[in-house]
């Protein structure tokens, strides 16, 4: 079973570019995007082209954020161990 440290190292191995742009960009902010359209236009009444101009930029600005956010915190955390 693969223990939290040797996951990250393996992870931080790739790079931290990479992580934010998989882990926040592609793995948050797309879905994000997605979801948040799909809910203001069924839910809302929005219509679709006004929400996809503001949702997609948005939602990926804010999944490079996260990434970054979620690399800090595993870096300090992997760090507190070793």
């Amino acid at each position: 079973m693969k223990t939290f440290e040797d996951h990250w190292e393996q992870l931080r191995e790739k790079g931290k570019t990479k992580y934010i742009l998989v882990h926040g960009l592609l793995l948050w902010g797309v879905p994000m995007s997605g979801v948040s359209t799909l809910y203001l236009h069924y839910r809302g009444g929005i219509p679709w082209t006004p929400m996809i101009y503001y949702s997609i930029p948005i939602f990926l600005l804010l999944g490079l954020l996260v990434g970054y956010i979620l690399y800090k915190y595993l870096e300090n955390r992997y760090n507190k161990h070793h």
